[in-house]
């Protein structure tokens, strides 16, 4: 290309340092340029003279044939100088080659690490955190042409009767064909008439399906292997001699064949985070990307609610306005729960009054001389319930009752116990601040009473636990009297539909009354009760109930709302499936490798109560109800919806209104065909008047140009 040469000969030196030398090179057997005769040329004599007696310009002729090179000083001022530059560039071909293949696969660029906590699975099945994707610096033409000409050095140069017979360059991935392409170039400038065919052989997975290749017929490319096992595989397997086949790049850790490879790779020296790789991400041949594994689908089974009572208190305080959702606690600048606990009705119920007076019978010690308090209302009368037991059964004279506030200024005696009570905890931040405080001055016993914890993960319920116990001498005690991890889309889910529908300037005014009283309770400090989740009926005005026989409630439940306890209760169960290391594999809500998990469709059929069907609905994640990567799941959900739209003012499709706003929200996703039936449906159910179609229309009907766009599936 015409000033090719002197751009490159300037860029050179525009750097800081200026180079020891420039030197051009050019193949001897390419007839079709004389760079020689253009560098002697007037127009290339202009860069030259800007160079000229600073830094000495050469040519280096390249013979593809011989392997060999011959330099030419063009700058007589360096005459002295030529010698020590043509023992570099003339006896150094293989160094100057290799120097050139290390900045092609820099290995920031073509060594990947898994992130902390996963692993690579291989095609080969192997596991590692580091995997090796050389095309990803296979960017221009020049660079794919100049790891051929290193190939061609290293297979060919001074032995070119080996490609008289080669009839096939057989591939792991068509990514490196580019490579065998301008390897057929070079091969044509010797002149080679015999073409070759390029195949893949789409890594370990097509292997068995090639067949053994005659001798000296073939050559094997091979993109890269931290191993070299798939190279020994193909000498072993196929019967090949070693030199007909090249890994492009290994790396130095290898421990056979490293001489078969173009480049050996220094292994980064980044440590990985400490600690074994659980999930792994299998990668798949040719394409050599994460594998796009089936779908994995989880059913809710009775194996979800074994082994411990967080459900129980659930079903034992469905009604007693114990617990309720999406409500705000009656103090400034706080912000709406997603499970809401009511401190005063839980410690005035007969059930937990029961379970204190056991513990504080089998746990309160006879030095205890203090009761600490949560600074909130609830606690403050939970510390009066127990100094008043400690006073009557125990004949104990606790005389000192503080708030959590008052603690940092008090004098305690450091032997005296202490009890430490909060009706209802989250994270813990307050227990632990007192924790903290007691501990410059506080060496006796201690006994900590919580009513009721509501975490998002099940770690948060065991590790204020353990940092509550902690002592250097004896552990401290916790009695706890309920628990639940409910996650974080319980929250998020009401958090979205009041931001989009219950925002202050919208005029609730035409919508069906429990829809506008709804509306307005959200997030506030009122009790919710019934109108947690969106009523259903032909005037939108019943609440959804939940029938007895719930699998996992006792079958004498008396049938009733309790929209909050039912909420809470698969939030718990589906945080365990997602957390419980003890379950099967196939009935976690999450994954080893790296694939997609989504709850069964089938989960809306067996539990096909509207209120545990919205339940569903509002406490899994949108990736576990992202159902467009599979039509067969897309299109069973979209016969749950349409089933519950023709029956929507009957009791089996009560849960309409919670689909449609599940759908509008885009938290349950369908592939695209199946979604226009479903919004075909709900635009001919909304063309007739009535409470419920005016429901449905301002749930789900969007106005032109409102679609949202869709998310791509990370596959």
């Amino acid at each position: 290309m015409r000033g090719v040469l002197d751009e490159l000969m300037l860029a050179m030196c525009q750097g800081p340092s200026l180079p020891d030398a420039i030197v051009v090179i050019g193949l001897e057997e390419d007839r079709s340029i004389d760079l020689l005769s253009q560098l002697k040329a007037e127009p290339s004599q202009v860069a030259q003279e800007r160079i000229k007696g600073r830094i000495p310009l050469f040519f280096c002729s390249f013979s593809l044939a011989k392997g060999t090179a011959s330099l030419t000083l063009l700058d007589s001022a360096f005459r002295a100088r030529q010698t020590p530059f043509k023992v570099v560039v003339e006896r150094g071909v293989k160094e100057w080659m290799e120097s050139g293949l290390q900045a092609v696969f820099d290995p920031s660029e073509v060594i990947l690490r898994a992130p902390p906590g996963y692993a690579y699975q291989k095609p080969s099945g192997s596991r590692d955190t580091l995997f090796l994707k050389p095309d990803l610096a296979l960017k221009s033409s020049a660079i794919v042409g100049f790891v051929a000409l290193a190939l061609f050095f290293k297979q060919f140069s001074a032995q070119t009767q080996r490609f008289a017979e080669l009839q096939t360059v057989f591939v792991d991935t068509m990514a490196i064909s580019t490579v065998a392409y301008a390897l057929r170039e070079l091969l044509i400038l010797c002149g080679s008439r015999q073409p070759f065919h390029i195949e893949s052989f789409h890594s370990y997975g097509g292997f068995d399906n090639v067949r053994r290749p005659m001798r000296a017929t073939s050559l094997c490319l091979i993109s890269a292997s931290t191993s070299m096992s798939l190279h020994e595989k193909w000498i072993v397997k196929k019967e090949v001699a070693v030199d007909e086949v090249v890994t492009l790049v290994t790396l130095k850790t290898a421990t056979r064949l490293k001489s078969g490879a173009l480049l050996a790779l220094d292994v980064p020296a980044t440590k990985p985070s400490s600690g074994p790789a659980q999930l792994s991400i299998r990668i798949k041949g040719e394409t050599f990307l994460p594998e796009q594994e089936p779908s994995k689908k989880v059913l809710l089974t009775d194996l979800h609610h074994r082994s411990d009572d967080e459900v129980a208190h659930f079903c034992e305080f469905a009604g007693k306005q114990i617990f309720d959702i999406y409500r705000r606690p009656a103090r400034s600048a706080s912000r709406p729960r997603a499970l809401y606990v009511d401190g005063a009705n839980l410690i005035a119920h007969p059930a937990f009054q029961t379970w204190l007076q056991s513990r504080l019978l089998h746990s309160v010690k006879a030095a205890t001389q203090a009761v600490v308090f949560q600074n909130d209302a609830p606690s403050r009368a939970l510390a009066s319930q127990v100094q008043e037991f400690c006073a009557s059964k125990l004949k104990l004279s606790v005389s000192l009752i503080l708030s959590s506030d008052q603690l940092a200024t008090r004098n305690l005696k450091p032997t005296d116990g202490v009890i430490i009570c909060a009706a209802v905890v989250g994270k813990g931040s307050q227990l632990l601040e007192i924790s903290r405080t007691l501990r410059d001055k506080h060496e006796g016993p201690r006994l900590y009473i919580v009513g009721f914890q509501v975490a998002e993960n099940r770690s948060e319920l065991t590790s204020l636990d353990t940092n509550l116990r902690h002592s250097k001498v004896v552990q401290y005690e916790i009695a706890k009297f309920g628990k639940a991890a409910v996650g974080t889309q319980l929250e998020e889910s009401f958090n979205a539909e009041v931001s989009r529908y219950y925002a202050p300037f919208r005029d609730l005014r035409a919508l069906p009354s429990k829809l506008q009283q709804r509306g307005r309770l959200l997030g506030s400090i009122a009790n919710l009760h019934e109108l947690a989740m969106l009523p259903h009926g032909p005037d939108a005005q019943s609440p959804m109930r939940l029938r007895a026989g719930f699998a996992y409630w006792p079958e004498n439940f008396e049938p009733q709302p309790c929209h909050a306890e039912v909420l809470a209760t698969v939030a718990v169960l589906l945080q365990r499936a997602r957390e419980h290391d003890k379950l099967p594999d196939e009935r976690r809500l999450s994954s080893s490798s790296f694939r997609h998990v989504v709850l069964s469709p089938e989960n809306f059929t067996r539990f096909n109560d509207g209120v545990l069907q919205a339940a569903l609905l509002r406490c899994a994640y949108p990736s576990e109800l992202d159902y467009r990567a599979d039509h067969a799941a897309s299109d069973f959900m979209k016969s749950v919806v349409l089933r519950a739209l023709s029956r929507a003012t009957q009791e089996s499709g009560e849960a309409i209104l919670e689909f449609l706003l599940a759908l509008a929200l885009r938290r349950l996703q369908l592939s695209d065909v199946h979604l226009d039936e479903i919004r075909a449906a709900v635009s001919d159910y909304t063309k007739a008047s009535g409470a419920l179609q005016r429901a449905m229309k301002f749930i789900f009907t969007q106005k032109e140009g409102t679609r949202p766009l869709r998310s791509k599936l990370p596959f």
